[in-house]
């Protein structure tokens, strides 16, 4: 897993940008939100990276 500091800083930003999305949007954008953030965070799980 690749934790370097501009890493982090570029998954901050995405994870940030999909919770005010949740926070603030509609009830179909927290849904998008929700799958959107899954992924995000999906992509930086080593075995499941090799997969998506």
């Amino acid at each position: 897993m690749n934790l370097s500091q501009e890493n982090l800083m570029k998954v901050g930003i995405a994870l940030g940008i999909v919770y005010a999305a949740w926070k603030f949007g509609p009830a179909w954008a927290k849904a998008g939100a929700l799958g959107v953030g899954a992924v995000v965070v999906a992509k930086q799980v080593p075995y499941v990276k090799d997969v998506l």
